[in-house]
């Protein structure tokens, strides 16, 4: 009877020597929605053997933590050990997870008061006699309808000593958190692809007779968290057939997991019979399968370069035409076929042109999109000095013979030719760039396509983009409508230049955004010197010595004003947003793979906004949908990421991102949900088809 009592006595000692030991200790923690604790098994650390830790947890009712493998969401438990040299903490031993839907998707978690073991080897020169103080940063996501982080320190001492007993009060709670974690499997495991599958076939298994069986694989996006495990059962062994998840890649000798066989968990390290591959998430077109559909993707280029029409991008030459078929209600109906058919050879030309250059840039290994011109600050700079022109001949500061859209002088035969057909160039070169609905599948397919075959394509889309100003030229009866020549027209026409005018003013705020050291100051001299040139050229239209000196005058500025344009550099370094900053109404990050990659693997919903300064379309959305404050509230509180793919200048990594979803330019909107398949977001972007992609409702 004395010697229960007498190891009662000295547990008791030990238990006064801990608590004094610790007298600022903090061995428990309490957050909003859980209370955390730590427990030592033994009452003192001995050298050279394993003392074990357990972390018990109780959570509120609803509620959930993380297992190791959180599902398509959420973040496991996380313990940060502060120890002296020679001792280390090993892997946190998780109870057997549960499977909890969460609307389409699942976690795998843990509710009610989840207990987790962890091991702390200690040294065999650990002196024997003193005090270890460890300290333990934990953190863990908790959720129920929403996820909250959460994080604590425990810090305390510990005495070395030759031995020491079991701590009793602990023992129970030791012993049930080892009884809920999984068996030992009693057969053996492998794990191989089977087609589109991964199949993991258990043999000689004691429990294969079970009726509900699922896998949970410890690799985060190897197997689809919520997609269905089809189960096959032949004598002793059990075969499992599983979704891949979006892990592209998994080649380590063994998959570990736990296979939960009618509420009982086995541990699982399954042999792999060869790597587990999947194919591209979102794959770029391949030759082959783009060749069969050439007669579709024309035909979605030309729809394609019709909608192009209506897009913002088009917006500056929409005024220029409007401005051109105006001055055509005073021409000849031959005339105005004429200019149409000019109009739609320079729409024609210049996607030849810019298409046949990016194929060869292509070919020869440079990574380029479909707007890559419009990455160039030269070309930008020019852009908005062309259009600066445009508009003061509207508004008619000067006129170059009696052609309209002027951006050359009238070398054509007959009146305005040669402005219709640099309209048409015009337009391409200002517009086309901007990605619009429909275009993204023929325009990913002209890239990899044979020259020809990627020609028609641009072809197409041409032809798409002057369609209608190619109609309404042609049709001699749409002239009737067409208003009668009079006084008004001047006054319209001038009007038409400040649309112009702020088309070229964006340009130059693009140019801004890209261009190092002082180039929009160098853009800006340009457009005074340039307007102050083409003053002087009207000025200068008299038959006397004045008028030759004028015109010299004019050109001498005009080479001065355009030389130092052409030595334009782009600002390399240059990013959208910084971590944090806001892009509209959303709290952005700027896009890398890398950091893709890892919100993938910590369950995060991430969004990506493929943009350019230079890509009206692009501006716009920012500027209507992602401005929109509730959507960006919603963003936060779901704890998604907004990530933003700025092609303002060169990226190559970006590129290969436009390629991999088989778009050749921007804007593209991808929406990542949880760990789900990316999404390719439709245009025109809507509030409504963002949160649908994102699975956000109100």
């Amino acid at each position: 009877m004395m010697k229960p009592l007498h190891f009662r006595l000295i547990t008791v000692f030990f238990l006064c020597l801990w608590a004094f030991g610790n007298a600022n200790a903090q061995t428990a923690i309490e957050n909003e929605y859980t209370k955390s604790e730590i427990l030592p098994e033994k009452e003192a650390l001995v050298p050279g053997e394993t003392t074990w830790f357990a972390l018990r947890q109780e959570l509120r009712d609803g509620w959930h933590v993380f297992w190791i493998n959180p599902g398509d969401a959420g973040l496991p438990l996380n313990l940060r050990w502060t120890l002296p040299k020679g001792f280390s903490a090993g892997a946190v031993q998780h109870p057997v997870p549960e499977y909890i839907p969460v609307g389409p998707l699942a976690s795998y978690a843990h509710e009610g008061e989840p207990v987790f073991l962890v091991p702390l080897e200690v040294p065999s020169d650990a002196p024997v006699g003193s005090d270890v103080e460890i300290v333990i940063d934990a953190s863990w996501q908790t959720c129920e309808e929403i996820c909250v982080p959460e994080e604590g320190q425990f810090s305390f001492r510990m005495a070395v000593r030759a031995s020491a007993p079991l701590i009793e009060e602990n023992a129970e709670i030791f012993a049930t958190a080892r009884e809920k974690l999984p068996d030992n499997l009693s057969g053996s495991a492998s794990v191989s692809p089977n087609g589109d599958r991964y199949e993991l076939v258990v043999e000689d298994f004691s429990d294969a007779r079970g009726q509900e069986v699922f896998f949970f694989a410890e690799p985060e996006g190897l197997i689809e968290p919520s997609a269905e495990q089809n189960a096959e059962r032949f004598e002793n062994n059990l075969k499992l057939s599983m979704k891949p998840g979006w892990l592209d890649r998994f080649d380590a000798q063994t998959l570990n997991g736990v296979l939960l066989v009618d509420g009982q968990g086995y541990a699982v390290s399954a042999a792999l019979t060869a790597p587990l591959e999947i194919k591209n998430l979102a794959p770029a077109p391949t030759v082959q399968a783009a060749g069969q559909n050439f007669v579709f993707l024309l035909m979605l280029a030309l729809l394609g370069g019709l909608i192009l029409n209506i897009m913002p991008c088009v917006f500056p030459i929409v005024f220029i035409k409007a401005a051109s078929f105006m001055k055509s209600a005073q021409s000849s109906p031959e005339a105005v076929r004429l200019h149409g058919l000019l109009y739609t050879a320079g729409v024609i030309s210049m996607f030849f042109l810019l298409g046949g250059s990016l194929l060869l840039l292509r070919a020869g290994g440079e990574q380029f999109g479909w707007g890559f011109h419009l990455q160039s600050p030269i070309v930008v700079a020019f852009s908005a000095l062309v259009l600066l022109m445009v508009g003061l001949n509207l508004a008619g500061l000067y006129s170059v013979g009696a052609g309209l859209a002027g951006t050359g002088q009238n070398l054509a035969a007959k009146d305005g030719a040669l402005g219709a057909f640099f309209t048409g160039v015009l337009a391409v070169v200002v517009a086309a760039p901007c990605i619009g609905p429909l275009m993204s599948a023929p325009m990913g397919a002209a890239l990899i396509l044979p020259p020809l075959a990627a020609m028609g394509i641009f072809l197409a889309l041409g032809l798409g983009l002057a369609l209608p100003y190619l109609v309404l030229s042609l049709a001699p009866a749409l002239s009737a409508y067409l208003p009668k020549p009079g006084p008004w027209m001047v006054t319209f026409k001038q009007a038409l230049a400040f649309p112009v005018f702020a088309a070229a003013g964006y340009f130059l705020w693009v140019l801004a955004q890209q261009a190092a050291g002082s180039g929009l100051a160098i853009a800006i001299a340009s457009a005074v010197a340039l307007a102050l040139a083409a003053w002087l050229f009207e000025k200068s239209k008299t038959e006397d010595r004045r008028g030759f000196v004028l015109r010299i005058v004019s050109a001498v500025i005009t080479v001065f004003a355009i030389a130092p344009v052409a030595n334009l550099e782009s600002n390399m370094s240059r990013k959208t947003v910084m971590v944090g900053e806001t892009h509209g109404a959303m709290r952005a990050v700027p896009y890398s793979a890398e950091a893709l990659d890892q919100y993938r693997r910590d369950g995060v919903s991430v969004f990506i906004d493929f943009t350019a300064a230079w890509c009206v379309t692009c501006q716009f959305n920012k500027l209507t949908v992602f401005s929109d404050e509730e959507l960006g509230a919603d963003f936060a509180a779901a704890g998604n990421v907004f990530m933003v793919a700025d092609w303002t200048v060169r990226d190559p990594e970006i590129t290969a991102a436009l390629e991999a979803f088989g778009a050749s330019g921007v804007p593209l909107y991808v929406a990542y949900p949880a760990v789900k398949e990316p999404v390719i977001v439709s245009q025109p972007l809507t509030k409504n088809s963002v949160r649908e992609a994102m699975g956000l409702t109100r």
